[in-house]
């Protein structure tokens, strides 16, 4: 008779910092609590759990029947509890000090409030870097768990990747689990015998170890799933099938795992993370590329033969695909170093921590970087911790300034710092403004995500038949499986050529006709969108600051000035000479304020979401924030305003997102450029 096959099960929750409040509640009525009870009715069935710093947080202030039960399924030995960084930040990508505070946070939590410590930890998207082992070293992690496609890709075969192994780095050791994809895929959509006989399979095979891990929110949360999963029976069944095959089956924690049975050998593992990740991290068109040498693959039934071989991308290169990525994560380092230099203290860290939550950063199936209230948390964290620097470095000064290629473009920026308005200038790109923010209320004003061509668009352009969403009766499908409908979304497929900076200035040699610029909402052949401008003039005038750039093209000369008052006022003026063929100018803003209210064009209420006039004047009055932001001039301009919008898929399907407000300035240029001021100020108009 075979022996017995353990499968090694851990379930991993997550929300990220700044989600919303009712998304937290639906997770705990629906799928963090249902869990727990049904799971604490099988006490046979013991397991390794796996929480984030922002559940955790959550579920100390709103749900204490949460804790009460969690307490008792590890009191009752039923439970392993597994650690990691607290708030999910991407390991590798940011500083070893910061990692390090992270993964002790975690054990210093279960420590203090469930009275354990962990053995093991999970790894954020299980992205794996070879140098993790060296930079945990000392921390007591034991173990960890990744994707089988990790495993292939240092050159296992498929029946070699079961069980554990272990790595090291300058002799830092680590151990292992892989997770089995094709239980990723089972659990919980396939009936629970499907899932026990798939596991005896592997018995026969004489595995001994197998593993699963994956989301906790596929157990309520997902589209269908509550239904499926909960209210239908699925975990009950599957529990009690398993219990009932004790003799051939038995489900237990990952630490249990890692004693009972020995490592597999030594494995060096590449830079990876899971299938999906790997082809979501791809530009557009070798992810399209990609994606139908997978499809062709399947549909010959050569897939599982050469899967190993399908590498995709990594998770770093989001920091490349989305240029607002990394703008915040190169924030994230900088603020991270303005706290070492300046020493603060453990409450002030907290912020630097919570800002560095992996969701906001990428994008894949779920919505990511194009959820706009998850880039603000990452802001509003930022800011909050530079507000503690602040105290420090402008005790004796109203504004700092630093030159130095803060986005590592190659490119020196610079940035102006002050008491209460960050005014950071991208002189090879039109001397615009890629980060405008208000530290008074935390608000970066220019949290815009421009408009990005993604491999799933062509399912709009081609037409896709959807299919049902999940909810249904039956078994849901995987939301890696649901074909999202598509209808009306064509016509919003146009892409950005230029960054959604602020004070742009665009030359144009033609009319521009403010109806495709409302249509399209883009400038179409600026001359000056990319031009790379130099400081030549930088002068104080008492707290003030006055900065002139001056870029030039063939024979047409731009001398664009700013005067930076870090109260929260910039007057932009601007001196153009030669380029006889530029009749018109236009000056662009890009700005997101949390309300996504409309604004006020000479004291009348945008009709609409978009509009053209005659004006002096536009305004922003945030009740969401309590901003007031204005845009003026002396005489009048014709302004533009449109909302910039995107195509994102989530979970439950296409949608459109709104990623804030664009505003043209166009003028004539043979009528003069009057100056612009812009302010922002705390209150209502």
């Amino acid at each position: 008779m075979s022996e017995k096959i353990a499968l090694a099960m851990c379930v991993h929750s997550h929300q990220p910092v700044g989600n919303h409040q009712w998304v937290f509640e639906l997770g705990a009525r629906d799928c963090y609590l249902p869990f727990l009870r049904i799971l604490g009715e099988y006490p046979q069935v013991r397991m390794s759990l796996h929480y984030t710093g922002p559940l955790f947080e959550w579920f100390d202030r709103h749900e204490p029947e949460f804790c009460e039960r969690l307490r008792g399924l590890i009191q009752g030995d039923q439970v392993e509890m597994m650690g990691g960084a607290f708030y999910e930040p991407i390991i590798p990508v940011i500083p070893a000090e910061d990692a390090r505070r992270q993964i002790a946070l975690t054990t210093e939590y279960l420590a203090g409030r469930y009275a354990c410590r962990p053995r093991g930890m999970w790894c954020a998207e299980r992205i794996w870097d070879p140098g993790m082992p060296k930079k945990i070293a000392g921390l007591e992690m034991e173990y960890t768990l990744l994707d089988d496609s990790h495993f292939m890709a240092a050159g296992l075969a498929p029946g070699e990747v079961h069980g554990h192994y272990i790595t090291e780095r300058e002799g830092e050791c680590l151990k292992i689990f892989p997770i089995d994809m094709q239980l990723r895929y089972l659990i919980p959509f396939k009936e629970p015998h499907e899932v026990i006989a798939y596991l005896l399979r592997l018995r026969d095979r004489g595995v001994r170890v197998v593993t699963y891990g994956d989301d906790g929110e596929k157990f309520g949360m997902w589209p269908g799933t509550h239904q499926w999963v909960i209210q239908q029976g699925w975990l009950r069944r599957f529990l009690e099938e398993v219990s009932r095959r004790e003799g051939e089956i038995e489900v237990i924690p990952l630490a249990e795992a890692l004693d009972r049975f020995s490592p597999q050998g030594r494995v060096y593992l590449p830079t990876a993370s899971y299938q999906e990740m790997m082809e979501w991290s791809l530009f557009c068109a070798q992810g399209r590329l990609y994606e139908d040498l997978i499809d062709a693959a399947k549909a010959d039934g050569s897939w599982e033969l050469k899967r190993a071989f399908f590498r995709g991308g990594m998770w770093d290169n989001f920091l490349a695909k989305y240029p607002e990525s990394n703008l915040m994560h190169k924030k994230m380092l900088y603020i991270s170093d303005l706290m070492r230099v300046h020493d603060m203290p453990p409450e002030a860290l907290r912020y630097l921590l919570r800002s560095q939550c992996n969701c906001a950063y990428w994008h894949g199936l779920f919505g990511g970087v194009y959820i706009r209230e998850l880039r603000q948390a990452i802001y509003e964290n930022l800011l909050e911790a530079e507000a503690c620097v602040d105290a420090r470095r402008l005790q004796a000064r109203p504004w700092v300034l630093e030159e130095f290629d803060y986005d590592r473009d190659g490119n020196a920026e610079i940035l102006v710092s002050g008491r209460d308005l960050n005014c950071h200038f991208a002189p090879h790109t039109n001397a615009a403004v890629f980060a405008l923010e208000y530290k008074p209320a935390r608000l970066s004003l220019s949290n815009i995500l421009m408009r990005h061509a993604e491999i799933y668009h062509r399912a709009i352009t081609e037409e896709k038949v959807p299919a049902p969403s999940g909810d249904r009766g039956d078994t849901p499908l995987s939301i890696h499986d649901i074909t999202r409908a598509t209808e009306g979304l064509e016509e919003m497929l146009v892409y950005d050529a230029y960054p959604r900076y602020s004070f742009m200035t665009h030359a144009l040699t033609g009319v521009p006709v403010p109806e495709d610029i409302l249509r399209q909402n883009h400038v179409r052949e600026s001359l000056t969108a990319d031009l790379d401008f130099e400081l030549v003039r930088q002068e104080e005038r008492g707290q003030d600051l006055v900065l002139s750039f001056v870029g030039e093209r063939d024979a047409l000369r731009i001398v664009k000035t700013y005067v930076y008052d870090p109260d929260g006022r910039i007057v932009l003026s601007h001196a153009i000479t030669g380029g006889e063929d530029v009749t018109y100018v236009a000056l662009e803003w890009n700005l997101m304020l949390p309300s996504g209210a409309p604004p006020r064009v000479d004291d009348r209420l945008l009709e609409g979401d978009r509009g053209c006039s005659t004006a002096k004047k536009v305004e922003f009055c945030d009740e969401k924030c309590h901003v007031h932001v204005v845009l003026q001039s002396e005489s009048p301009w014709e302004v533009i305003v449109a909302p910039i919008e995107c195509v994102s898929q989530s979970e439950s399907g296409f949608e459109k997102t709104f990623q804030g407000w664009c505003l043209y300035w166009l003028r004539e240029r043979e009528k003069g450029l009057p100056d612009v001021v812009f302010s922002v100020s705390r209150g209502a108009a």
